[in-house]
């Protein structure tokens, strides 16, 4: 029978003879003299999903921009003036109608109400509107027509 310190020791020493034999075998290991020697990474052209050629060198780097000095150039002088184009005159606008003075509301039906003069604006709830048309807008005991 084995003691437990025997046992870790020997399984230790498993585990380490296991990872070299695995890190001196690795799949995707190049040596760094032949990485040159590969082509570089392309696609395949009937399989966009896989590589062309394996094992394969990535690409070079892109080399940086170098440095170029800015050049901003004038606008070319005008030799003529911009033509001048006449507008016509606006025509005169229409006159916008005052709004009517408040005027007290003396009832209201179903149909409308009517003022304390006898007239009539037709609607139901605040938006009515008077004889000529005109929205009018009760405000409590008031209508005011626009």
């Amino acid at each position: 029978m084995q003691t437990a310190p025997a046992a870790t020791l020997r399984a230790s020493a498993a585990l380490g003879l296991a990872m070299a034999v695995l890190a001196s075998n690795h799949a995707g290991a190049v040596e760094p003299a032949a990485a040159e020697d590969l082509p570089v990474c392309r696609l395949d052209p009937h399989d966009s999903s896989k590589l062309a050629v394996e094992p394969c060198r990535p690409a070079p780097p892109v080399q940086p921009r170098r440095a170029v000095e800015q050049v901003i150039g004038r606008m070319p002088a005008q030799r003529m003036a911009p033509p001048v184009v006449a507008m016509p005159p606006l025509p005169p606008t229409p006159a916008v109608p005052m709004p009517s003075l408040p005027r007290p509301v003396g009832s209201c039906d179903a149909g409308g109400c009517r003022d304390t003069s006898g007239a009539r604006y037709n609607g139901a709830g605040n938006a009515t509107l008077d004889a000529n048309g005109r929205i009018c807008h009760r405000n409590g005991a008031f209508v005011q027509c626009f």
